[in-house]
């Protein structure tokens, strides 16, 4: 009889046999290693960790109403080649929707980017977390002096498993996605700036406490000429802090309710907005009132 999942305290559901996961799974992907040289016991966990990691995240982002996560096997371990099966476990998805479409969109997402990576093109919306997860998968493959990682998605239809080939990629390929991760990786660090001149500031979130000069205040502020979401405030000179400072202290009138002209540098992080330094504060007035 197939044991009911259960939750351990985190709210995930608890590991289940290999034998359960087969005969409850329509999908699950096999990873082949076939490596030249011994791996490094760490590259190995490190395999394992980042395609699980990924398909956990893919879970949350895309289907966030379930509670399930990767369980990796391995199947088998023969002189250069190590095969392991990954497996969706999650609680009563029979009634949510097929494990095969959300184990082939994975398959096929996770192929995509590599591909991508390996073409020397960087990964739209990535967070170096996610680069990091990805370098975690090719790393035993790009540490060889000439293996291959091939991973295939298997799906049951009619009486029997049907496998595709997801990617395959050798050793001088996954060093090439290396390289490419570690550039857009150098990219994310790079900050750039904007200056605007007389622009209207707006407060989400403020604060009484005085700040340090050109650090992040934890004062969130929108300046729609720029971006309707709200960002980070850096007072970039004591004089625009005492002028905003003022207004948040001293004034009867909500500070919400303010608008603020002034003049800012928009700090930029791959191309993003993620925070304004304000320069100078040229005037205070008051906003429009909504119910007028």
């Amino acid at each position: 009889m197939t044991e009911a999942p259960r939750e351990s305290g985190d709210g995930q559901t608890s590991g289940k046999s290999y034998s359960q996961l087969m005969g409850e799974s329509n999908a699950y992907l096999t990873i082949t290693l076939d490596l030249d040289d011994p791996v490094e016991i760490g590259d190995f966990a490190s395999l394992f960790a980042g395609i699980g990691g990924q398909f956990d995240d893919y879970i949350r982002e895309n289907h966030p109403d379930l509670k399930g996560r990767a369980q990796m096997y391995v199947r088998e371990v023969r002189r250069g080649s190590i095969v392991a099966d990954l497996f969706p476990n999650i609680p009563d998805l029979i009634e949510y929707m097929d494990d095969a479409l959300i184990v082939l969109a994975f398959g096929a997402l996770f192929s995509k980017r590599i591909r991508a990576l390996i073409g020397g093109h960087h990964l739209p919306d990535a967070k170096k977390s996610d680069l990091h997860e990805i370098g975690k998968t090719i790393r035993a493959v790009a540490h060889d002096s000439g293996g291959q990682m091939r991973i295939e998605s298997l799906k049951f239809q009619q009486g029997v498993w049907v496998n595709n080939l997801e990617i395959e990629i050798d050793t001088q390929e996954a060093r090439a996605a290396e390289k490419t991760i570690e550039d857009q990786k150098r990219a994310l660090d790079v900050v750039a700036s904007v200056d605007y001149e007389r622009v209207l500031m707006t407060f989400e979130r403020s604060r009484k406490s005085d700040s340090t000069v050109n650090k992040a205040t934890g004062e969130l502020v929108v300046i729609a000429e720029v971006s309707d979401k709200p960002k980070a405030l850096i007072y970039a000179s004591d004089l625009a802090e005492q002028k905003i400072k003022h207004e948040i202290h001293e004034a009867d009138d909500n500070i919400y309710k303010k608008g603020f002209v002034v003049d800012a540098n928009a700090r930029l992080n791959n191309g993003r907005v993620v925070a304004y330094a304000v320069t100078a504060v040229h005037q205070v007035i008051d906003l429009p009132d909504d119910d007028a």
